[in-house]
């Protein structure tokens, strides 16, 4: 196995520069960034913290995973610049942003990789004794001279001295400069190990042969001295002794056969009782894993049983094999086997609307609208004087935005927005926003009220507070508003609160082993049965009917990246929006 070997030279940290080089527990990820901004060095850690958790199989994983670094660094204000190197078990991946890679091979170097602002990724074959140098955007001005230096057939002490040197000549140079190999992991130390426990067995057998030796003389010089009649009783009491330890151990030992045999068939039986999970697994996911975890339960409580050390093993093995089937059924249907919708480049969302079979796209700033219409042509739609968008609905072919105050655009005409509402105590501290049919309704937490507007003719009319009995509802809890006729709430406990006419609905999640214990986000519409909720903490979406009962759930790792989700008109996808990329989620029928 190969193991990342490195040499890295960084410029001094300050306040607003950080350069630095880090890995992963494997060592098969090297990630070399320089950050600036304010409080750079700080928020450094937290970026270091992160890359030690980073498990990335493929290109479009590790591309995702570079798409919420460069949402986490936009949202502190920052900017990053960072080349890295991904070992796999049979390629190489290089990307960079804002850097570039320098690849050193048969003796030939080249800048194989150059990132200006933009993401770059290329997948290789490796090569042994390929040298890589990791460099960013602001250190390009020795990537010559490192190139020259490779050229020459240099060291690597010698380059690294070289680099160093200039370092301390160009004060303005602010490097993260990484030079990387990979080389076999060689297990040195366990093989000493082994050979100092053979030689210490050996020598504990040598001092207990000698004991043997030992006694075995003092017995016969004992029993020489002994008259006929001693010598013939002493040994039939040793006859008997060995007999009875001989079947004393024989005894335990077939015990310990049926104990273990017993413990076979209980397992046998256990798997025989239940239908072939590998099978159901194809065909109902869920329900494969509700038979494997019963499965699970049976074996542990086997294991609580009178066991021995041989039946514990055979138990353990069975668990562990039951608890990677677990594994592998909740990762079914997960978003890297998944196609890409849309890919939206350096625009980055953070909340999705689909209405009349166009989607509807919140940048992450609140600056910008991207609309994707049916055609598949797109069009960013902004405020005219660029100001903050906190929130945005579209219903009846309009786009009723919340700023300062409420504006609306009419999406058919398409002639600018208007402003259909002053700022007012209704809407001055409003925070989420949603539609159905003329209506809007605004949640305003300080109010603690759902304020309802009605549209007709470019006019609004007064706000009503909508919520008729609100007395156990806990307006900070509330995460997400949605109307599809009745009007839900995604809660950060996890709860779904469903209102009609104002008043609470008795609704509660059906089917669902383990029910959502964080904040959620919830996707619906009136043309659907459907109500689809995302835990990201889970890193799940629930698909369940209106009243409560799950269809499906989608488990994933990348669903922990995901900013919203929405479900199309006629209920058949999921549009998952994650950073700068959405993907299609199918929903079985």
């Amino acid at each position: 196995m190969k193991e990342a070997h490195f040499v890295s030279i960084l410029t001094h940290p300050r306040l607003d520069v950080c350069a630095q080089t880090a890995h992963n527990q494997d060592k098969s990820l090297v990630i070399t960034f320089l950050l600036k901004g304010q409080n750079a060095t700080s928020f450094s850690k937290d970026l270091l913290a992160d890359f030690l958790t980073w498990q990335i199989n493929s290109p479009e994983q590790l591309h995702q995973k570079i798409l919420d670094l460069l949402s986490f660094v936009r949202q502190k204000q920052l900017e990053i610049e960072f080349a890295l190197s991904l070992l796999g078990e049979k390629n190489i991946i290089f990307a960079c942003y804002d850097g570039a890679i320098i690849l050193k091979r048969n003796g030939q170097s080249k800048k194989i990789l150059d990132g200006q602002q933009e993401i770059k990724i290329i997948v290789g074959n490796f090569k042994d004794n390929d040298q890589i140098i990791l460099i960013n955007k602001s250190a390009m001005k020795v990537e010559e001279y490192i190139l020259s230096l490779l050229e020459s057939n240099v060291s690597l002490e010698k380059l690294v001295g070289e680099i160093s040197l200039i370092k301390q000549e160009q004060t303005d140079l602010n490097e993260s400069l990484a030079f990387l190999t990979y080389k076999e992991r060689v297990l040195i130390s366990q093989e000493k190990k082994i050979k100092i426990d053979l030689k210490k067995i050996l020598n504990k057998l040598q001092i207990f042969a000698k004991k043997i030796i030992f006694i075995v003389k003092k017995i016969y010089l004992r029993l020489k001295n002994q008259n006929r009649k001693k010598l013939m009783i002493w040994l039939a009491i040793f006859l008997t002794l060995t007999f009875l330890s001989f079947t004393t151990v024989a005894l335990a030992q077939n015990q310990k056969a049926k104990t273990t045999q017993n413990i076979k068939d209980k397992i046998v039986e256990i798997e025989q009782n239940q239908v072939d999970i590998e099978q159901l697994t194809l065909e109902q996911p869920l329900q494969a894993r509700e038979i494997a975890g019963q499965r699970l339960q049976l074996l542990q409580a086997l294991k609580e049983e009178k066991n021995n050390s041989e039946s514990l093993k055979l138990i353990d093995s069975e668990i562990e094999k039951v608890e990677r089937l677990i594994e592998k059924i909740a990762g079914e249907n997960s978003l890297d086997k998944l196609s890409i919708a849309y890919n939206l480049n350096d625009f980055i969302g953070k909340k999705i609307v689909t209405k009349n079979s166009e989607i509807f796209i919140l940048e992450n700033s609140g600056q910008e609208i991207l609309r994707i219409k049916s055609d598949g042509n797109q069009e960013k739609i902004s405020l005219q004087d660029r100001a903050t968008i906190r929130d945005f609905t579209v219903t009846e072919n309009k786009l009723f935005v919340l700023s300062s105050g409420l504006k609306m655009l009419d999406l058919q005409k398409n002639q600018g927005f208007v402003s259909i509402k002053e700022e007012g105590e209704s809407d001055k501290n409003g925070e989420l926003l949603s539609s159905f049919g003329p209506y809007l309704y605004l949640l305003n937490r300080e109010k603690r009220n759902i304020y309802r507007y009605y549209y007709n003719q470019d006019q609004l009319s007064e706000p009503i507070g909508w919520l008729v009995d609100k007395s156990k509802l806990n307006f900070d809890n509330i995460n997400q508003i949605l109307v599809d006729g009745d009007l839900w709430l995604g809660m950060k406990n996890g709860n779904v609160n469903k209102f009609s006419k104002g008043y609470p609905v008795d609704w509660q999640m059906q089917g669902v082993k383990q029910l959502p214990e964080n904040p959620i986000l919830i996707g619906s519409n009136e043309e659907s049965n459907l109500l689809v909720v995302l835990e990201k903490q889970n890193k799940r979406i629930l698909v369940l009917t209106k009243d409560g009962q799950l269809i499906s759930e989608i488990k994933s790792n990348e669903l922990s990246g995901v900013s919203d989700i929405a479900l199309n008109q006629n209920g058949e996808l999921i549009y998952v929006l994650s950073g700068s990329v959405i993907y299609d989620v199918k929903i079985d029928p």
